[in-house]
């Protein structure tokens, strides 16, 4: 195989006149794509729920690799307390504070010509935080399950409330597509490669550990499978949106094969392996 010189901070290595020399790698938007959407769960379980959780006096967690539970804030025969709720909505609102925190940092990154790979890590990243927490009103609404399920739990007027979570939920998620296509239109073609191959690593990934979670097929059912089509689903829907607002021909720069890239992701995932049964630890009191 033949080797090319990597995309530095400002160059354009590999790229000939009439666009990029070779297409994106295959190898390094897998890599790129499964690690955005790890960073993306992980966060929202463990500084979402677990941190709320935490915050609320639990001390007892289990990680999987999709889920973070605690048996100290198992919701009692009565219902569903205030702080249960609050834990349940941590989640979502995790998701919604590192996208306001990545985006700025992405944009910055691309002023400045940073190395490609490093800003589409970015954008995938601060895409599917903001999706991620707004689709999980319309999983939450559609199948009654979810973290907006518990916010909502026996509260009256419980219909019209989850016909609301889908009606908000898909709304914000239109406006964040919208909002991501400009972006996405700065890379170059393929843009169907940018984000169909992402979306598929993940979820090959997730579904496959998620076998190994207890009690298996209940669990992909109802969150590992739905979650990762669902969560991901902007890199569905932004490519054609994209080209549409696409308002200048954008730099022909290609991604090339990251070995570090690459590594990480294989790392992460034996982690995400390894955690799927469940990872058992008590944190220390306050």
């Amino acid at each position: 195989m033949s080797t090319t010189r990597s995309v530095g901070v400002s160059g354009t290595s590999g790229v000939g006149p009439g666009g990029p020399a070779q297409p994106h790698s295959i190898l390094t938007l897998a890599a790129a794509g499964f690690l955005a959407y790890y960073i993306t769960v992980m966060w929202h379980e463990i500084f979402g729920h677990g941190l709320a959780g935490y915050l609320l006096g639990a001390r007892h967690f289990i990680l999987t690799s999709t889920s973070m539970f605690s048996p100290d804030m198992a919701a009692g025969t009565r219902g569903i307390t205030l702080g249960g709720r609050f834990v349940a909505f941590a989640g979502p609102l995790a998701n919604a504070v590192m996208g306001i925190v990545i985006y700025p940092i992405f944009r910055a990154v691309s002023r400045r010509n940073g190395n490609l790979t490093l800003r589409y890590l970015l954008w995938l990243l601060a895409a599917l935080n903001f999706f991620l927490g707004f689709m999980y009103m319309v999983f939450s609404g559609i199948f009654g399950v979810g973290d907006y399920a518990a916010v909502i739990a026996f509260l009256p007027f419980h219909a019209l409330l989850r016909t609301l979570e889908v009606l908000v939920g898909g709304l914000l998620c239109a406006a964040t597509v919208r909002f991501f296509a400009p972006s996405l239109a700065e890379f170059s073609e393929n843009l169907w490669r940018l984000c169909l191959v992402p979306y598929v690593s993940a979820t090959v990934v997730f579904c496959l550990t998620g076998l190994r979670i207890p009690n298996a097929m209940h669990f992909m059912l109802i969150s590992v499978i739905p979650a990762s089509l669902m969560g991901q689903a902007i890199l569905v829907f932004v490519t054609p949106v994209a080209r549409r607002l696409r308002a200048a021909p954008p730099s022909p720069e290609a991604i090339r094969t990251s070995p570090l890239m690459i590594a990480i992701a294989l790392l992460f995932v034996v982690a995400v392996y390894l955690t799927a049964p469940g990872a058992r630890f008590t944190l220390p009191q306050l």
